[in-house]
């Protein structure tokens, strides 16, 4: 692989990988339920796994995916990073006790040791790009013990502490950052996961929704539960998605914006019973032939056709005399003189 890029999946599950395990050899597998538990097998040991949390398994580890019990059906979202592995982004100002996602809320497995020779089991390897399906003689879950860092993960994005405006304006979505895979242009990440978890809105005197916008980061959206505060409508659902692709003008829908421009922002807004995430990449997302056939929202873009015209020329004030720039001034400034009085 080049070492760089990723690719965004859908998963359906209705049966557990009873004879069939997995190895990805090409990058780490970021998992993202929507809905049904799931229990992950890994070499490291086992990781039960709910739709308001995410798990992460390393390239190279031998993982299967199992319904838990009494769930028949299981649903969610994939991402498959070939970049640098992911780490917790730094804080900057935030500091790190308590902003963001916290290390020591990252959960691993405690091993698990399966003695089992097996006839049936299946391994299926994907390296470079190929898939590769071979018998296993032995259990590959059969590791008494582990020690180091690259191991599977879990995470309860329910622990994730959100960062928001308390004075006006909406800032930018990188304070909803829980992972990031960097790349290298400092600034630029080859990934970004970044969620939109439930939170207070107490700007004051400003639009609330996310602002208009076009980037170089390429987007693509998901949603767990609840509704998308850009998107309150019927078009984005819980299971959808949604890409933006880099420089592609995008932002609130036209009932969004309408509710925004008439809300009292003196008034606090709560966002509860939601959770959306978004996969930002300095990469065009390309969609599948298949998923542009059967998936693909040609009217996505009415969703902006109802916005209403606020601009009016004739009260826009004269514009002020621009300010130089701190190195273009030329400031003389004199002694203060002691006075003898």
């Amino acid at each position: 692989m080049s070492g760089d890029g990723a690719a965004a999946h859908v998963y359906t599950i209705n049966q557990s990988m009873t004879t069939r395990v997995f190895r990805n050899q090409d990058g780490d597998m970021l998992i993202v339920p929507q809905e049904g538990n799931l229990v992950i097998n890994t070499e490291f040991g086992e990781l039960d796994l709910s739709p308001n949390e995410i798990a992460l398994i390393p390239r190279g580890i031998v993982f299967a995916v199992n319904l838990a019990q009494s769930v028949e059906e299981a649903r969610g979202y994939v991402l498959e990073n070939f970049g640098a592995p992911f780490v917790v982004p730094e804080m900057g100002p935030i500091g790190i006790s308590s902003g963001l996602a916290h290390p020591r809320h990252f959960v691993a497995p405690a091993a698990k040791f399966v003695d089992a020779e097996t006839s049936s089991t299946e391994l299926i390897a994907k390296l470079g790009g190929k898939m590769y399906h071979g018998p296993l003689k032995y259990n590959p879950f059969d590791v008494v013990a582990w020690y180091g860092s690259l191991v599977p993960t879990k995470y309860d994005l329910r622990l994730f502490m959100p960062i928001n405006a308390v004075g006006f304006d909406h800032p930018d979505p990188s304070i909803g950052c829980v992972l990031q895979s960097p790349s290298a242009v400092h600034g630029v990440s080859n990934i970004d996961f970044v969620i939109f978890p439930p939170r207070w809105m107490v700007t004051e005197n400003t639009f609330r929704p996310p602002w208009f916008h076009r980037n170089l980061m390429s987007e693509f959206m998901g949603l767990i539960k609840g509704r998308y505060d850009a998107k309150p409508g019927d078009a984005f659902l819980p299971g959808g998605s949604s890409i933006h692709n880099q420089f592609s003008p995008h932002g609130p829908d036209g009932d969004a914006v309408k509710h925004a421009l008439t809300e009292n922002t003196m008034n606090q807004t709560r966002y509860e019973n939601t959770l959306a995430f978004m996969w930002e990449s300095n990469k065009v997302w390309i969609p599948t032939s298949d998923a542009l056939t059967k998936l693909m929202d040609a009217d996505y873009v009415k969703c902006w056709d109802n916005i209403p015209k606020t601009f009016n020329p004739s009260e826009v004030p004269p514009d002020p005399h621009p300010l130089p720039f701190a190195h273009d001034r030329q400031v003389k400034e004199e002694p203060e003189k002691l006075s003898s009085e």
